[in-house]
C-alpha cells in the first residue's frame, strides 16, 4: 500500500514543536563537547515505507522537555534572488537561526531550485555523520508537492544552523580523487545521492570527503532496521 504523505505530514505537524532540539551542540567550560543527533521524523514521511515503524520514530524522538514554540516567519521580499544565496548560506554556517529562517523562507518562496542547491552545498560541507544531505533530500521531496510551511522550514534550518559546522573535512580535502567507493550507512548514501543532484564548484573535494567517510567504516558495520528502511526509500526516488 502506498504510504499516505498528507497523512504522515499531519501526524508530523501535530507534533512538530516537540520535534526540535534547543541545541544540537554544547561545550563545557572543561572542554567537553556534546552533539545530539539528527531527528529522523521528518525524512521518515518520504523514506520510510512502514506506517507503523513512521510513527514509532516520531514517538521516540518526540520530547516534551525540547518544546520550542514555532512562530510566524517573515519575508524578505525586498532583495534579489543572487543576494538571499549568498546571505542564507553565510548565516546558516554561522549559526544564526533567527535570521536564516528568515532568507530560506523567501529564497524558497521565489526561486525553490537555487534554495535546494544552496540546502545541498551547504550539505555537503558538513561532516558527513551529521547527515544533513538527508534532511536536505526531504525538504526537496516535500516542495515537490506542497508550498513552503514554516513550521517545516523552521526544523530544517533549524538543524542547518544549530548542529554547529565541522568543515574540517572540506579544508583538508584536496580534491585528487579518482577512485569510487560505494556507500555503506545511511548518512553516505544520502550524502553521494546530493553529490550526484547538482554540479558544484568544489565536486572533487566532496567525492574525496566521501570517500574518506567509507574508507573508515568498518567493515563489519550493521545497518539498524531504520536504516535499512531510509536507503530503500531514498534509492527509490
Amino acid at each position: 500500500m502506498k504510504k499516505d504523505i498528507q497523512e504522515r505530514l499531519n501526524y508530523f505537524l501535530e507534533n512538530v514543536e516537540i520535534l526540535d532540539k534547543r541545541a544540537y551542540f554544547t561545550i563545557s567550560g572543561e572542554g567537553e563537547i556534546k552533539r545530539k543527533n539528527m531527528n529522523y521524523s521528518f525524512p521518515a514521511i518520504f523514506f520510510c515505507e512502514d506506517d507503523e515503524l513512521f510513527k514509532e520514530i516520531v514517538n521516540c524522538e518526540a520530547d516534551k522537555r525540547e518544546r520550542v514554540k514555532i512562530k510566524k516567519i517573515d519575508r524578505l521580499s525586498n532583495l534579489e534572488v543572487e543576494k538571499l544565496s549568498g546571505n542564507l548560506f553565510k548565516l546558516i554556517i554561522k549559526g544564526e537561526l533567527d535570521f536564516a529562517k528568515r532568507y530560506a523562507k523567501e529564497l524558497a518562496l521565489r526561486d525553490k531550485e537555487q534554495f535546494i542547491k544552496v540546502l545541498f552545498n551547504l550539505s555537503l560541507m558538513d561532516n558527513i555523520s551529521f547527515n544533513k544531505p538527508l534532511i536536505a533530500l526531504a525538504m526537496r521531496e516535500y516542495l515537490k508537492s506542497h508550498s513552503w510551511s514554516d513550521e517545516i522550514g523552521y526544523i530544517v534550518i533549524s538543524y542547518f544552523t544549530k548542529q554547529r559546522y565541522d568543515l574540517n573535512g572540506l579544508e583538508n580535502a584536496v580534491g585528487e580523487c579518482a577512485e569510487s567507493l560505494e556507500p555503506i550507512t545511511i548518512s553516505q548514501i544520502a550524502y553521494k545521492k546530493v553529490l550526484e543532484s547538482f554540479e558544484y564548484v568544489n565536486k572533487s573535494k566532496y567525492r574525496e570527503i566521501l570517500n574518506n567517510s567509507i574508507k573508515r567504516t568498518e567493515r563489519d558495520y550493521e545497518v539498524s532496521e531504520i536504516e535499512k528502511m531510509l536507503i530503500k526509500g531514498i534509492k527509490e526516488q
